[in-house]
This record gives C-alpha cells, sequence and structure tokens, in this order.
C-alpha cells in the first residue's frame, strides 16, 4: 500500500575489508618524498632569472598526481563494492485498490457525532485513511437515490482529497438510500483494476430503499469480481427512527441487512455510533489490509562500484594525458 508497501533502504559495502589498503597510501607518499630526494639532480644556473620572470612552474604541475591518487582512492571504494539495498514485501508493493462508497442521503445530516453531522464526521475519517495509503490506488462512488462517480481510481491523493472536501448531500437530487446500485458502481469501477487485492468500504447510516437492483445482488457481483466488502454502519444503533421512517423495516433489520452484505463479499460490518468508534473502524480496516499483505521480505542490491570504476578510469586518463603534455614534469 505508496506506502501497503513497506520498504527500508541502506547503504552498505559488501567488501570493505579492501578500505585498510587506502591506509598504505601515506607511506607509499613518503617513500615516493624520499626516493625523489635521493635522485641525482641537474643545477641549472638560470632557474632563480626565469622565475623571477614568472615562469615558475605553478600548483597545476601537480594535479595529474591528484588525479592519480583520486583514481586510486575510487578503484579501492570500488573493490569494497558499496550498494544501497532495499527490503520489500513482494505482496505489499503492489499495493490494493480501494473504492469508498460514502451515503450523502439527507439523514447523513444529523449532528449526532459530538456535534458534527455524520456525514461531516465520515468525510474527517476518510481524509485521514486516504493520507495513510499514498501507495494506493483510491476512488470516490457518492449515492442517495442513485449512485455516481465522484472520483475514479487514482494515485493523486490530493485530488482525491479535494473532492472529497467539497462532498454535499445536495450533490444528488434523488432522495432515498440505493445501496446496491452503490456496490454496484463501486464493484464495477474495481471491474478494471489489476491489483489482486480490491476493496471496497460502504459508509451508510441507513437502510436500503430505493434503487433496481438488491443489495445482496450486488454484493454477490462484487465478491465474484473478487471485491471485498467492508460495511460501516454510522449511527446504525442509535438513530432507530430514521430507518423506520425511510423504509419500514426495523433498526435491527437495516443492521442485519448491512452485515449480510459484507458477509456476501468476504467483508466485515462494523458499527460506528460516535467519531472515536468510526475513526476505530478505519484503523481496523487498515490492520486487516496489511495482515492480508504481509508477504515473503524481498531484498534488492543495486551495486555503485561500475560508477566508481567509471570514474577512477576518468581521472586515471586525464591525469596520464595531462602529465605527458601540457604538465609534462622533468624530474
Amino acid at each position: 500500500m505508496q506506502e501497503l508497501f513497506s520498504g527500508t533502504t541502506s547503504f552498505e559495502l559488501a567488501q570493505p575489508w579492501w578500505l585498510f589498503l587506502l591506509l598504505l597510501l601515506p607511506v607509499l607518499r613518503r617513500v615516493e618524498r624520499r626516493l625523489e630526494k635521493s635522485r641525482k639532480r641537474m643545477v641549472f644556473p638560470g632557474v632563480g632569472s626565469l622565475k623571477a620572470e614568472g615562469l615558475a612552474a605553478g600548483t597545476w604541475l601537480s594535479l595529474p598526481r591528484w588525479l592519480t591518487l583520486a583514481a586510486v582512492v575510487l578503484a579501492l571504494l570500488a573493490a569494497a563494492r558499496p550498494r544501497v539495498s532495499l527490503e520489500s514485501a513482494d505482496a505489499s508493493a503492489r499495493g490494493i485498490d480501494i473504492m469508498l462508497a460514502l451515503d450523502i442521503s439527507d439523514s447523513m445530516l444529523e449532528d449526532d457525532f459530538n456535534g458534527t453531522s455524520r456525514l461531516d464526521a465520515a468525510k474527517s475519517v476518510a481524509l485521514r485513511f486516504i493520507k495513510a495509503h499514498r501507495r494506493d490506488r483510491i476512488g470516490l462512488v457518492l449515492f442517495r437515490g442513485k449512485s455516481f462517480t465522484q472520483c475514479p481510481l487514482t494515485t493523486d491523493h490530493d485530488i482525491l482529497a479535494m473532492l472529497l472536501r467539497e462532498v454535499s448531500a445536495d450533490m444528488i437530487s434523488d432522495d432515498g438510500t440505493a445501496l446496491g446500485s452503490a456496490v454496484l458502481v463501486a464493484a464495477n469501477r474495481l471491474r478494471a483494476s489489476v491489483s489482486g487485492e480490491k476493496v471496497m468500504v460502504l459508509l451508510t447510516d441507513g437502510v436500503n430503499n430505493s434503487g433496481e437492483v438488491g443489495p445482496l445482488t450486488a454484493a454477490g457481483i462484487a465478491a465474484d469480481r473478487g471485491v471485498r466488502i467492508y460495511v460501516v454502519g454510522i449511527g446504525t444503533e442509535g438513530n432507530p427512527e430514521m430507518p423506520e421512517e425511510a423504509s419500514g423495516l426495523s433498526p435491527e433489520s437495516g443492521k442485519e441487512l448491512l452485515e449480510r452484505i459484507a458477509d456476501r463479499a468476504g467483508g466485515r460490518f462494523f458499527a460506528a455510533e460516535d467519531s472515536d468508534a468510526l475513526l476505530e473502524t478505519f484503523t481496523e480496516i487498515e490492520a486487516l489490509e496489511r495482515t492480508r499483505l504481509d508477504g515473503p521480505v524481498r531484498i534488492e542490491h543495486r551495486e555503485l562500484y561500475p560508477l566508481l570504476l567509471l570514474l577512477a578510469a576518468f581521472f586515471l586518463a586525464t591525469g596520464l594525458a595531462a602529465g605527458n603534455t601540457r604538465m609534462l614534469r622533468i624530474p
């Protein structure tokens, strides 16, 4: 998930003992200086006047030596085989596709969630859910008497969050609660998904009283397409009058229907009577999905030594070319 994909990146040296050879470089430099001093030199009588005229060898004369030294250091670093290691779970790396189906019927405007409407509470928790699933594609379906896709599956969670914040109950004029239609529209959006994990989160506070497709029929279709449905009953225990007025069904019948929808599609039903319970519900859904996607750990290594060897060859070639042309040094 843009990020049930959990990965850790680390830097390591596969053969670090090669770096001990770097300790020999100062020793080799001392030996070189002693050899230089022991060499016989020829004195040119006019060197002093040449220096006075500004013709002395500059600091650039030692550039070939420094380039050669850099090449040796890079070659030893390459021999130590520096690499970047990435640990990840195979299944998690694929992520999942999630459709949120949000009820925007009039009953969702009830201010019984700590002074906040059910709709606003659901939107707030859904935003947190989206933020926690950066590696997943998430979409949004809105429904009441009819259903429509507010946002198709996307990894652009900023756009999705913006669309979710703008959701209001007047975006659909048809009254009622068409659960079957909502499930079917969301399942159709997940139909083209190539992910091995397809999840629908259905948030509603009512019972089915509208639409041309029965909710259990729609849930069966979703299950056949590999979609797992988590149903969140918002205020299903604390608002008995709304379901009765809307459909003539008792609150228990409404809850039982939601439980059967979740059971038919291999998911679970959660009753959320307040904001805290709603947040805990989303947390539990997330935990369930993480458990499903845990897979064997795969470690990928990206070797860096080819780049270091390329740089070492470049520095060595440049140093040799400069030391035998413009910066030629005669002992």
